[in-house]
C-alpha cells in the first residue's frame, strides 16, 4: 500500500513553523579521548548536527543535484514516543519513498511490493554524517570549521571534512547556525570542484511530532524480510591495494537479479564513503578491456583481467574506483582470501 494518498490529504492543510528551542552544544572535552584545540569547534557543530538530525521534529525539503540532474526530496522527521519516524519522499516522476520507524526500514515504489529491512539508517550523506562516530571520522578526515554563510534564507555555519588521503572525496558542510541541522552538503574532489550536492529549499521545525509522524508511528509495517544467508566466496581473490582507511566490512556471493549471474562481493567502508567490488570467472574468450561510468560521486569501473571480470560501484573518484579494480588478484592459498584480510582488519 503506498502512504501517500494518507500524506496528499495531510500536506493540504496549512503548516506554521514553531520555535524549537536550542540544543546545548556537546564540549569535545567531553568525549573520551583528549581533543586538540583546532578540532573542538567543528567536532561540536557535528556532535550539534547530529543531536538535532536525531532528536529534533522538523520537515526538510531539499534538491539533490548530480550530473546535472536536480532530484526534489522532502524528510520528515519526528519523535513519538522516544522512537524516531522518518518519512522521505520523492517528489518527481513514479511516486517513491521510505519510511523509517526505530530499526525498520520499508521501501515503497510504485508498481512494486514494499521492501522491508533492518536498518538503523536511510541511504544517503545526510544519514550517514548523523552516524559517524567522531573517532571513525578524524581518523581518516581532518575538520575545519570554515566561517559563516547563508542557505535557504538561513544563517549557517560552514564545516569541511577533508581526506587525509588523494583517494577519497571531501565534504564542505552547511549546518544551520540555530537548528543545527544539515541545509547543504556538496562532495568535492581533490581539487575542489563539485561532483554532488544536497541543498535545502525550506525548513519547518515543530515543537511536537506532526500528525503524520503520529501517523506513521502506529500504522502496521510489512514484517522485515530476512535475507537468505550468502554462501562464501567461491573464488579464492584479494585486494592487494584498497583507499586508506577503507576496511572490508562484508564479504560474500551474490546472484545478480538481471543475468542470475553468480558474483563474489566484496564490500569496502570507512565509515564515510562506501564501496562495492564484484568478481566473477571471466570467459576464456574476453579480452582485457575496461569501461568507466561516473554519476555524481558514484563511480563504477569495469574490468577483465587475471581471469576475472571485475566491476567497483562507490562512492570514490573515478581513478580510485580504476585502481581498485586492477589490484584484484587471484590467489592460490584461501588464507590469502579477502575473507581471511576481512577477520584481520
Amino acid at each position: 500500500m503506498m502512504l501517500f494518498p494518507l500524506l496528499a490529504s495531510l500536506l493540504t492543510q496549512p503548516v506554521f513553523a514553531q520555535n524549537t528551542p536550542e540544543q546545548p552544544a556537546v564540549h569535545a572535552s567531553s568525549t573520551q579521548t583528549t581533543v586538540p584545540q583546532h578540532l573542538i569547534e567543528p567536532i561540536n557543530l557535528l556532535q550539534k548536527m547530529q543531536q538535532a538530525f536525531h532528536h529534533d521534529n522538523y520537515e526538510l525539503s531539499y534538491i539533490h543535484v548530480r550530473q546535472g540532474m536536480i532530484e526534489p526530496i522532502r524528510l520528515f522527521h519526528g519523535v513519538v514516543d522516544h522512537q524516531e519516524v522518518v518519512h522521505r519522499l520523492y517528489l518527481n516522476g513514479p511516486v517513491r519513498e521510505a519510511v523509517r520507524r526505530g530499526h525498520q526500514v520499508v521501501y515503497y515504489e510504485m508498481g512494486k511490493a514494499p521492501l522491508s529491512i533492518n536498518a538503523s539508517q536511510l541511504p544517503g550523506m545526510m544519514e550517514t554524517l548523523a552516524n559517524i562516530s567522531i573517532e571513525q571520522l578524524t581518523a581518516n578526515y581532518d575538520l575545519l570549521a570554515s566561517g559563516k554563510g547563508r542557505v535557504a534564507g538561513r544563517s549557517v555555519q560552514i564545516l569541511r571534512i577533508i581526506p587525509k588521503h588523494d583517494s577519497l572525496y571531501g565534504l564542505y558542510v552547511w549546518l544551520g547556525s540555530q537548528s543545527g541541522l544539515p541545509l547543504r552538503i556538496d562532495t568535492v574532489d581533490r581539487h575542489g570542484n563539485l561532483v554532488e550536492q544536497l541543498m535545502a529549499i525550506g525548513l519547518v521545525q515543530f515543537d511536537t511530532p506532526t500528525d503524520w509522524m503520529k501517523k506513521l508511528a502506529s500504522i502496521d509495517l510489512p514484517a522485515i524480510e530476512t535475507p537468505p544467508t550468502p554462501p562464501r566466496a567461491s573464488l579464492n581473490w584479494k585486494l592487494s591495494w584498497k583507499p586508506e582507511g577503507m576496511k572490508i566490512i562484508s564479504d560474500n556471493q551474490h546472484r545478480l537479479a538481471i543475468t542470475q549471474q553468480d558474483v563474489n562481493y566484496i564490500k569496502l567502508s570507512d565509515g564515510l564513503f562506501t564501496v562495492s567490488v564484484y568478481a566473477s570467472a571471466a570467459p576464456d574468450s574476453r579480452i582485457l578491456q575496461g569501461d568507466l561510468v561516473r554519476q555524481g560521486a558514484t563511480s563504477m569501473h569495469s574490468v577483465v583481467h587475471n581471469g576475472m571480470e571485475i566491476t567497483v560501484v562507490g562512492e570514490v573518484p573515478p581513478q580510485t574506483a580504476a585502481l581498485i579494480a586492477q589490484s584484484v588478484k587471484l590467489v592460490a592459498n584461501p588464507s590469502q582470501s579477502n575473507t581471511q584480510e576481512s577477520l584481520r582488519d
